[in-house]
């Protein structure tokens, strides 16, 4: 006989002496047991337990349920196991357009629902549920609903909010800003906002990517957007969505230091960083792909940098330090050509600088072919192109030239 119908069946009625739950992940045996509608101590027989079983499955909490009970060791009653499967997928609860907090409308859900968790699975049973008891509490009109949704393709949530189309921006108009035409701003934002689903923290992201950089050009990085004011959009559909623009001071770049690497101040100032001078952000962009770059030259292919800003609002200027991750140091592997003729092929390659186990430099594979086409190497040369493969636990790159094209005289001239 399964444990779904108990080891053994009695037609007295029996005390439970204890319940016990196996299988939890994330609720608690409290909270199964007291869903289940079963106590310790009650009389109960296996219609009894058949009856928590269906009302466990019933909270749409729970993938499957199981039981098993036997004699006490007193003897006297029953100790009973329920056997459990939490719905793995499960999903946080948010909120929109609710009267009240965050906090107070977790508790109203946790009231009404001994189950509740956050996250909690999408279940049909639980989202029904979830929905009655804020309907039951806050009675708006129109009445809440719960759906399962993404704002975000990595942000899945179960939200709760009255039954009603989403606001979207149909337009967006901003206040306070000087250093910058409102139709050039207006511009960087149409491309990401109309039509966008609006929450001020969604929209708040989109100022931070689109209209931040701006201003960073121009040394205004402490550029604020103290107020967001959504408003229906006349007789469009959407919303009208003003933006006011605290544009602040102009900051200067005081000190770049460099943590993670060699902490060589020649390769900082070979980047182009610029002391003392206005913090134009497109400069450092700029900056911190030669220091990248340099890296790379000496075989750190993957290197990584990170900044950070340490602000002196009082001097109105800005610290930044460049952590940098140099991963591995790669050598030059093989080389092979391809698309080349028996006598072609070795003289091209007696070319190629970059010998075998030598650190590998990055562009120089690049350089070699755009050399070899407008020093006229080859005649008719068409698309060349270089293809690396990394060998990662030898910690070497392998290369493949492509060529294509009749030979020249490779003797002509020599790229390096």
């Amino acid at each position: 006989m399964s444990f779904l119908t108990g080891f053994f069946l009695l037609a007295a009625l029996f005390p439970i002496d204890s319940i016990q739950v196996e299988g939890l992940k994330r609720l608690k045996p409290a909270q199964v047991i007291g869903a289940s509608g079963l106590k310790v101590g009650q009389q109960a027989d296996k219609p009894d337990f058949e009856a928590a079983q269906a009302r466990l499955l019933a909270t749409g909490m729970l993938a499957s349920v199981g039981y098993r009970y036997t004699s006490s060791a007193a003897g006297g009653g029953y100790k009973l196991t329920f056997e459990v499967a939490e719905v793995d997928q499960v999903f946080p609860v948010k909120f929109e357009d609710l009267p009240g907090t965050e906090a107070e409308l977790m508790k109203i859900l946790a009231a009404a629902d001994p189950l509740f968790t956050n996250p909690v699975p999408g279940t049909e049973a639980v989202i029904k549920r979830l929905e009655a008891a804020l309907n039951a509490k806050l009675k708006v009109t129109p009445p809440v609903i719960g759906r399962v949704l993404a704002d975000r393709p990595e942000e899945i949530m179960l939200l709760f909010r009255p039954d009603k189309p989403r606001p979207t921006v149909a337009s967006v108009t901003f206040t306070g800003n000087k250093a910058f035409a409102t139709s050039e701003l207006q511009v960087k934002m149409a491309a990401v906002a109309i039509g966008v689903l609006f929450t001020e923290d969604r929209f708040r992201e989109l100022l931070n990517n689109q209209i931040r950089p701006i201003y960073e050009t121009k040394g205004l990085l402490r550029v604020a957007f103290p107020k967001i004011t959504a408003k229906r959009a006349g007789d469009i559909e959407g919303l009208d969505v003003e933006v006011e623009v605290a544009e602040g001071p102009e900051y200067k770049l005081e000190k770049v230091t460099m943590s993670g690497a060699p902490r060589d101040t020649a390769l900082l100032k070979d980047a182009g960083f610029k002391e003392d001078a206005v913090f134009r952000l497109h400069e450092i962009v700029e900056s911190l792909e030669k220091l990248r770059a340099s890296f790379r030259a000496e075989g750190y292919m993957k290197v990584a940098t990170d900044s950070t800003r340490t602000y002196n609002d009082e001097k109105k200027s800005v610290n930044m330090n460049v952590a940098v991750n140099l991963g591995r140091q790669y050598k030059m592997g093989r080389l092979t050509i391809k698309g080349l003729d028996i006598t072609t092929e070795p003289e091209i390659r007696k070319m190629w600088g970059m010998k075998e186990g030598a650190l590998f430099r990055d562009q120089y594979a690049e350089k070699f072919l755009k050399r070899v086409k407008e020093d006229g190497v080859l005649d008719n040369l068409g698309d060349t192109k270089a293809q690396f493969t990394y060998d990662e636990p030898r910690g070497i790159i392998h290369i493949t030239l492509n060529f294509a094209g009749e030979k020249k005289d490779p003797e002509k001239k020599r790229p390096f």
